[in-house]
């Protein structure tokens, strides 16, 4: 009996931990799935020039993983400039945990119900352009908000063709949500916004992939009669057109000169000279026969001088000969 007790004992003590390790649990949770973030941990960024990141708040599901990126503000506006990243098709860290996120489509009801809720009070005006980024197909709508403030709300879902998605492959889905107000903004730089975010994040699984197929290699790649062009990435062109340097002359109005007078002597010469026109001043003192270069910018050229008129004919004015004195002038002289 003694050996056999001893046994049991023996048993009992080689399965006891065995049965302690069975019945551990997962790591504490805790009351809240809610955590924050760096700006360097969030799966959707802004543009490069902006709005930049303030704070990340992250909330984990069993089956996604959400995460507000708030952006920086200087609108009036009530409310915070934020873009909401859902990532679809992840497993819970915790086995009997039950808090999915549900994955609603897009509809006209659910984005007005979602467009009210982030920018209560505004009338929004749905845009019904067909616009798409670099992640397909995406809708926007605009209002104004307080003061000069202009509001944006768009909505896009990334998933794969329908045709396409298996539980093996090409599963998962991203819900993108953005909420901006600029004050003085336009509606192309708020556009820009969307336009421009880049996705970072994914889900470490082999067959997630919101994204679809690769496209192929167009056909035309490489062959013969399917030129190429460079093309820039936005409506400039790819070198710049530097315009002509242009100069410009301005001048005043003309200033006539007096008309020469002819002199008759006695040997009968006529001397005679007609009005010449020549651009002059402006100003009220200036002499009358005063001839001014023109103002020019970037380069003083010669001053320009037009032609005689030929319709003013020259005008003969006989002077009569001084008179005989009794002095022994030049003039005197001239009498005799």
């Amino acid at each position: 009996m003694t050996g056999l007790g001893s046994l049991r004992a023996a048993i009992l003590s080689f399965l006891l931990p065995l049965v302690a390790v069975g019945c551990a649990g997962q790591p504490v949770q805790t009351g809240t799935f809610a955590r924050n973030l760096s700006s360097e941990q969030a799966m959707a960024l802004p543009p490069p020039g902006g709005p930049a990141i303030v704070s990340v708040v992250e909330r984990r599901f069993d089956n996604a993983v959400e995460q507000d990126v708030f952006l920086a503000t200087s609108a009036l506006t009530p409310g915070q400039n934020s873009i909401k990243a859902q990532f679809f098709g992840t497993t819970s860290p915790f086995k009997l945990s039950d808090n999915k996120l549900t994955s609603t489509p897009v509809t006209e009801a659910g984005i007005a119900s979602e467009m009210r809720r982030a920018l209560p009070g505004i009338r929004m005006a749905r845009s019904s352009f067909f616009v798409q980024n670099n992640y397909g197909p995406f809708g926007y709508a605009f209002g104004r908000g307080a003061r000069s403030d202009l509001c944006m709300y768009a909505w896009q879902q990334i998933r794969s063709p329908s045709g396409t998605i298996s539980p093996l492959a090409n599963y998962g889905s991203i819900q993108i949500r953005l909420r901006l107000c600029q004050a003085g903004g336009t509606e192309e730089q708020l556009l820009a916004v969307m336009y421009n975010y880049t996705i970072v994040g994914s889900v470490d699984a082999g067959g997630w992939n919101p994204y679809g197929e690769p496209r192929s290699v167009p056909s035309s790649l490489g062959g013969v009669g399917a030129p190429i062009y460079p093309r820039p990435a936005s409506s400039e062109p790819i070198v710049p057109i530097i315009q002509p340097r242009t100069t410009t002359y301005t001048s005043s109005a003309p200033v006539t000169l007096p008309q020469a007078q002819s002199v008759t002597r006695k040997t009968g010469s006529v001397v005679s000279a007609s009005a010449v026109s020549v651009p002059g001043p402006a100003s009220a003192g200036s002499r009358p026969n005063s001839v001014s270069t023109p103002a020019v910018s970037n380069a003083i050229p010669a001053p320009l001088v037009p032609s005689p008129s030929a319709a003013m004919g020259a005008r003969e004015v006989t002077i009569p000969p001084p008179s005989c004195t009794d002095m022994t002038s030049g003039a005197a002289n001239a009498c005799r």
